[in-house]
């Protein structure tokens, strides 16, 4: 699920902010999302070297590292089950706060990262050949448009498009909205089927993607509601991941992408949701799930970021011979810790000084998305 050079993939990647949980944050769904992030990063920084540098180890690498593009799908599905968390029955619902912190949260460190993309890109002689209406629906993110600077960044179109529908479904209250929401996207998804029009805006407001939302939705639902079981929860994950699995083993380009890594990603969820309900997570899952916070910088950051390594690259011979997957783990790694300074330097203080009136800066625990 690869688009062009930016290396866009089915994410995100993926914005979802909820730190304000109702009670606590869910940790391994944290922890999830950071894991989804770096499967994304892996998949695109092996990509990027087996195209330009150097073969794989073996025919099956570069298919097997592709299984990171499933990151995406669990973003979708995060990035519903957080806002139902984080906007729970018996919660009044002020629309206009809402869409205020959602616009927070995506466009100043997205607008950012771009305008880093911009400027890299003029310093190493490849700067982008972008008319007016396509820069400008880059920075708004809308449909046909949004990968134009940052290629994972059309998975954030779907995620405003997400939230606009949200909002406005909620405030018929929490239980009426959803159920608003789930009969429209599914009426939505229904007539992109029936009728085809080759037109972005057509293709992301009827895409089977939005069904994944919704499903994050319901079991951000069920818990806050407190029908979500307490049993199974472990179960059910292990169900996903071997459903992850068969996906691989049978070719997961046999079906569509909602289908193969959409169900699984949902059982994932659902069952991580159910575990963590039962019990306490364990301390390394609340250590590790720390990451999840800097998961959206990580996400817009590592595209730029392989860039730069594409280069060093083409400077050091050494490095371009090193085989794919050799570079991708420490790129991974390297990545995340400059997401972590983005994040914890650059986002939080971004928020700091763009609701000064708060105490502190909004709580970030994004989507998905990438």
């Amino acid at each position: 699920m690869s688009r062009g050079s930016n290396g866009e993939t089915g994410h995100v990647p993926a914005a979802e902010a909820a730190n304000a949980l109702p009670a606590k944050k869910v940790h391994s769904i944290q922890l999830m999302r950071a894991i989804a992030a770096m499967l994304v990063v892996l998949f695109h920084v092996h990509q990027a070297f087996a195209i330009r540098f150097t073969t794989p180890f073996f025919a099956a690498e570069s298919y097997l590292f592709a299984f990171g593009a499933v990151g995406v799908h669990i973003f979708f599905v995060i990035s519903g089950f957080i806002m139902v968390y984080t906007n729970p029955p018996g919660k009044a619902f002020a629309a206009k706060t809402f869409f205020r912190r959602r616009l927070l949260r995506i466009y100043p460190i997205y607008w950012l990262c771009a305008a880093l993309y911009l400027a890299v890109h003029v310093l190493i002689g490849q700067a982008y050949a972008l008319g007016l209406r396509e820069a400008a629906g880059a920075l708004l993110l809308l449909p046909g448009n949004a990968s134009s600077i940052i290629g994972p960044a059309w998975t954030l179109a779907f995620e405003m498009y997400f939230y606009l529908c949200f909002g406005l479904a909620m405030l018929a209250g929490s239980g009426r909205g959803l159920t608003i929401l789930i009969g429209f996207f599914t009426i939505s998804v229904a007539a992109g089927a029936v009728v085809q029009i080759d037109h972005p805006a057509w293709t992301l407001v009827t895409s089977s993607l939005l069904l994944e939302f919704i499903a994050g939705a319901a079991i951000g639902w069920l818990l806050v509601s407190g029908k979500l079981p307490r049993r199974g929860g472990l179960t059910i994950t292990v169900l996903a991941i071997i459903l992850f699995g068969a996906g691989i083993a049978a070719g997961y380009e046999r079906a569509p992408s909602v289908v193969m890594w959409g169900v699984p990603s949902v059982m994932l969820i659902l069952g991580l949701a159910m575990h963590e309900a039962a019990r306490a997570p364990s301390a390394l899952v609340r250590k590790l799930g720390h990451f999840g916070d800097s998961s959206y910088a990580l996400y817009l950051i590592h595209i730029l970021l392989v860039t730069l390594a594409i280069e060093l690259a083409r400077q050091i011979p050494w490095l371009a011979e090193q085989p794919p997957a050799l570079i991708a783990i420490p790129f991974a790694l390297a990545a995340l810790l400059v997401a972590e300074f983005l994040h914890h330097r650059v986002e939080k203080r971004m928020l700091g000084w763009l609701t000064p009136r708060r105490k502190s800066p909004l709580p970030l625990v994004q989507t998905g998305h990438p």
